[in-house]
């Protein structure tokens, strides 16, 4: 894993594996957040109780920010080895 940091390239156009995962949890987190809305504004049971998405979207929502958090530290780290060699 670490050679996928050793280029530039892979800081400007890639994500990497926490970059996709993070961008997936937050998207599941805000489908689950809308059909939690919509159940409940419809009081109507649209596969659970709109209360049970709630708790899916928040729980997807933290497990989107905890992979941001994990990427963003790689990147930081890799400015942080980038910057340590040019000096």
């Amino acid at each position: 894993m670490m050679e996928s940091w050793s280029e530039p390239e892979f800081t400007v156009r890639g994500r990497g594996r926490m970059g996709v995962m993070g961008s997936v949890g937050t998207w599941l987190g805000v489908i689950f957040a809308v059909l939690g809305i919509i159940g409940e504004a419809i009081d109507a049971t649209i596969g659970f109780e709109p209360i049970f998405w709630l708790v899916l979207a928040v729980v997807s929502l933290l497990f989107g920010l905890v992979c941001w958090l994990g990427w963003v530290f790689g990147m930081y780290l890799h400015v942080m080895e980038t910057k340590g060699k040019k000096e």
